[in-house]
């Protein structure tokens, strides 16, 4: 194992950061556990309102694994923890814990089964708290006595009537999602709701009202969402803002700091002729009049964040990395930053300043503050320093087959000493781009044993405009293949890189791309490792939690399913291949890996391919454990086919080296 590799899975990792607009400012940390085989959260205070820190502060103890809910305007943060509730009469029963300035801990709400979301706000009669949560019978009563009896009985049966009935890597369980508000003895729901899948909900400053997502499905299993305007006080009913049809979705964004305004996202649906599109805009909670935000910006907007009533700040992808911009309502929008290798992340205002998370594919992320004005950037206290990759980053561009310019960074050992292998990292999403550090799809353990790895933004890469989404919207298989091949060409043609000795690599989309890729490309590429891959878009279709994606793969007898399909080309594959599923993955199902690897084992033994298989993970892997042994298995896969050496498994997989 590298000495990178090692840093990699054990050092602390900051995982997000949220602020208020008091100038209160709380970090999320990881840290490896003591056993070594989980991560446990901490929280630290990196801003203080009317105090400059200097040096951030510990919230909550490691051993605790807090889990931050919300930071209130007043500075109070809400968080959950590993623990019963003292004085319960269940275990089922959890709680919400309070802590404020510098004080103890306490309290603040306990609910059956636990919460989903939370968002605070102080009103005239004092704190209240609107949450989501699973609501099972009429009252919280009969809900602990089901979810006991359950689990005295062992049941873990359950019956739908509607699509879906799983997301990610979890069972969607019994019950339905319910908005409660708790500012009383105990939490009241909120009813006469419209129908359809509570997805999420904004709250409005003053607390009395919320603007929330509501799922429905067309045709069983299409999803669409609308947004509604309720009240939190049961006065009034529902008041539809925007509806889905056809070709678009909705959701709720963030209320201006007056209430008066709320921005709402249109999402253009993935269909055939039609490639997917998010845009912003601007409801008056008065006159329901609607502006779009960032009109001028060819760019999809990240989390709009409100400067002021008229001011608006997001980040998002631009041109291979990320960038803030900023505009007025109503006026024109300009982009804040200027570094061309930085990536931003949980974007927020604090004390009239914006903060952020900041990373790059060779660093991880960071805390900072921006100046609004200027996009001065600079560093906030932080209790984790700042991890740095052990190689360079170049960028590799080229032209396309229709003429565009297309982009992809190459990551390079720290040392420049002859000609590297070259290995092919393929992003997934679809709708991605190599921009980010990540622990998950780490280049630089693979730099560290000498090789070179080519992160390319193909067709459907975001962050170079529509057109860009364009243009490999209904040709997955092919737009996007014939760019990562024109860049690896590109790639191939430095004096530093072996174009001959090459493997190719992805995870999601970009394992498709790497089934494609193996019934396409010949003898080209030494070996593949695909990761979590769709194979059969037939199978994909009717198996997948996400029926969003069902409409483009199957619904037109031209679409992409009989065009694109990698399981048609099975028989073409020439080189071996790595298949690495886990069977918790709903996103792309564990089915489509064995249909992958029982197809590879039937048409071509001979290739020695091999089956990394994870019975607990989903579509991520994400245990420290199994996360080092991914990366010791595609080490030692690319070890074995681009150098010659022998298969060497992890110790820890078990696995009983054949006597070949």
């Amino acid at each position: 194992m590298t000495d990178f590799l090692n840093d990699l899975i054990s050092k602390p990792r900051v995982t997000s950061l949220v602020a208020n607009r008091a100038g209160d400012a709380v970090l999320n940390v990881n840290y490896l556990a003591k056993d070594g085989n989980k991560y446990r959260s901490q929280l630290w205070q990196v801003a203080e309102s009317g105090n400059e820190l200097a040096e951030p502060y510990a919230l909550t103890s490691l051993d605790s694994n807090a889990k931050l809910q919300v930071l209130a305007d007043n500075g109070d943060i809400y968080y959950t923890l590993d623990k019963e509730v003292d004085g319960a009469d269940s275990s089922n029963i959890k709680g919400v814990w309070k802590l404020g300035s510098r004080g103890e801990a306490q309290l603040a709400l306990s609910f059956p089964g636990g919460i989903d979301e939370l968002s605070v706000r102080e009103t005239s009669n004092g704190t209240r708290l609107i949450f989501t949560a699973t609501a099972i019978g009429d009252d919280l009563e009969t809900q602990t006595k089901i979810l006991d009896a359950r689990d005295k009985a062992g049941a873990s049966a359950v019956l739908y009537d509607s699509f879906p009935t799983r997301f990610w890597d979890h069972d969607n369980g019994i019950g339905s999602t319910a908005l409660y508000v708790h500012d009383g003895e105990k939490p009241r729901r909120i009813t006469g709701l419209p129908e359809g899948k509570l997805e999420d909900f904004e709250v409005s400053p003053d607390g009395s009202t919320a603007i929330i997502t509501v799922g429905t499905v067309l045709r069983g299993i299409h999803q669409r969402s609308s947004v509604f305007q309720i009240s939190l006080d049961g006065d009034a009913a529902p008041r539809l803002i925007a509806e889905a049809d056809e070709k678009h979705s909705y959701s709720a964004g963030a209320f201006s700091p007056d209430g008066s305004q709320a921005v709402i996202y249109k999402n253009r649906i993935w269909l055939p002729g039609q490639s997917l599109q998010v845009t912003a805009h601007v409801y008056n909670l008065d006159t329901g009049e609607f502006t779009a935000l960032a009109e001028d910006l060819d760019r999809w907007p990240g989390d709009v964040v409100w400067l002021d009533e008229k001011r608006f700040a997001f980040a998002t992808d631009n041109l291979g990395a990320g960038a803030i911009f900023v505009g007025e309502v109503g006026g024109e929008s300009r982009q804040l930053t200027t570094t061309d290798r930085t990536y931003y992340a949980s974007l927020s205002v604090c004390d009239g300043k914006l903060v952020a998370l900041r990373n790059f594919i060779d660093r991880a992320s960071e805390p900072i503050g921006i100046d609004p004005q200027t996009g001065v950037e600079t560093e906030l206290p932080s209790p984790v320093k700042n991890f740095v990759a052990p190689g360079r980053i170049e960028q590799v561009k080229t032209t396309a087959e229709d003429g565009s310019e297309i982009t992809s960074w190459l990551a390079l050992p720290r040392e420049a000493n002859g000609k590297h292998p070259l290995v092919i990292f393929a992003h997934g999403g679809p709708w991605g781009s190599w921009n980010a550090w990540t622990y998950r799809w780490n280049p630089w353990v693979l730099t560290e044993l000498g090789y070179a790895v080519l992160l390319p933004d193909p067709a459907i890469s975001l962050g170079y405009g529509q057109k860009m989404l364009d243009r490999g919207g209904d040709a997955i298989g092919d737009t996007p293949y014939t760019d990562i091949l024109a860049l690896i060409d590109a790639a191939s043609q430095r004096q530093d890189i072996d174009g001959n000795n090459v493997a190719f690599m992805g995870g999601s989309y970009g394992g498709y791309m790497t089934n494609w890729v193996a019934g396409h490309a010949g003898t080209r590429f030494k070996c593949y490792v695909t990761h979590a891959s769709l194979f059969n878009m037939e199978n994909m279709y009717f198996t997948t939690d996400n029926g969003s994606w069902h409409e483009w793969m199957y619904e037109h007898e031209n679409g992409q399913r009989n065009t694109y399909s990698p399981h048609q080309h099975i028989e073409s594959v020439q080189a071996p291949m790595l298949v690495i599923h886990g069977d918790k993955d709903y996103r792309v199902p564990i089915g489509e890996g064995m249909a992958l690897w029982a197809s590879l084992q039937r048409n071509s033994p001979e290739l020695g391919h091999k089956y990394l298989y994870y019975p607990d993970e989903g579509h991520w892997i994400l245990k420290p454990e199994n996360s080092r042994i991914w990366y010791q298995t595609v080490s030692a896969w690319l070890n074995q086919h681009l150098r010659g050496e022998n298969f060497e498994a992890p110790e820890n997989l078990g696995y009983a080296n054949p006597a070949s």
